[in-house]
């Protein structure tokens, strides 16, 4: 006698898996590097001697040592005073002889005179100190300046001061199916069923 063949269902649910992944957060500071520039003070000196200037124009004329243009002016005034005198001299002797009222031989009188005139202005040599006048002497100052630049104290800072941060591994949610769903139906044979009662279900 055969077996009673009953269905068998087996069902599964899917099930979901959850893979939470925190993130690592690094954090670095750089160092910052100082520089340090240190400009020391120079000093620079303006100097100018003092200077002289001696004019020796006075003392050459006393020493006969004139120079041209004023060897040429003298030259021009004595020139000038001899044709006046010449010329007043001979207006003087001619006056002297024409006058008719005048007393005696005026030739002789005339000859004498010149004579006595060129005894009593004879030049005579006298010693004395040459030259008389003391040089003119000029005088520029001079200076003394001394100046000094700033000292100066310049401080630079090189690289980044500000702090990194980085995330490694980044926050992560992985979702991924951990179980598939599925429905299986089968057919299973069952015991033969009894002579009494077969046809009535053990359940009930």
């Amino acid at each position: 006698m055969s077996g009673i063949s009953r269905i068998v269902i087996e069902k599964q649910h899917a099930q979901i898996g959850l893979r939470n992944t925190p993130a690592r957060m690094r954090i670095s500071k750089p160092q910052m590097q100082m520089r340090i520039k240190n400009e020391v003070p120079t000093m620079e000196i303006d100097r100018r001697a003092p200077t002289f200037k001696v004019n020796r124009k006075k003392i050459n004329a006393e020493s006969g040592l004139k120079a041209p243009d004023d060897f040429t002016k003298t030259f021009r005034d004595d020139g000038k005073a001899g044709a006046l005198r010449a010329t007043r001299t001979g207006v003087d002797d001619g006056n002297f002889l024409g006058n008719v009222r005048s007393p005696g031989d005026r030739v002789a009188r005339l000859a004498r005179n010149k004579a006595m005139s060129a005894v009593l202005n004879k030049q005579q040599t006298n010693l004395g100190l040459m030259p008389k006048s003391p040089p003119e002497v000029n005088w520029e100052k001079g200076h003394m300046r001394v100046s000094w630049s700033r000292h100066s104290l310049v401080i630079d800072w090189e690289g980044d001061y500000l702090p990194k941060l980085t995330l490694d591994p980044p926050h992560s949610v992985e979702v991924y199916l951990r179980t598939k769903p599925y429905v299986r139906i089968m057919v299973e044979e069952g015991p033969p069923p009894r002579t009494r009662g077969g046809y009535v279900d053990e359940a009930i």
